[in-house]
């Protein structure tokens, strides 16, 4: 899996390209942790699936784990792009209730701003 990392106004926005299955969560983690080091108050993140082609449990649970850790400094995390079977996956799991989901980059980064 790769990872590319770029901003836009003040969000950060991951742009996800493979399968984001468990051997591959940890680099997306460590490469979180390193953009929250320089973004330590109320980081906006947007994770975009445009190219991943599956996720698993692991996957999920990464999200989560980014979430939870961000939330309480006023963190927001969103999703774009998902494939059909992968917001199949997000709302069988009831992530969907957690995780913004947007169909556009700019409606992301729009939404995350508006709630600094």
């Amino acid at each position: 899996m790769k990872i590319t990392v770029c901003e836009k106004e003040e969000v950060v926005i991951f742009r996800l390209k493979g399968r984001v299955l468990s051997p591959s969560t940890k680099k997306v983690l460590e490469t979180v942790e390193e953009v929250l080091i320089r973004h330590t108050s109320s980081p906006r993140l947007v994770f975009d699936f445009r190219e991943v082609t599956r996720i698993d449990g692991a996957g999920l649970g990464m999200l989560m784990k980014i979430h939870t850790e961000i939330l309480p400094c006023g963190g927001r995390i969103a999703v774009i792009n998902m494939k059909k079977h992968i917001r199949n996956v997000i709302v069988r799991t009831g992530l969907i209730a957690v995780l913004k989901c947007f169909k556009s980059e700019d409606a992301a980064v729009a939404a995350l701003l508006q709630h600094s």
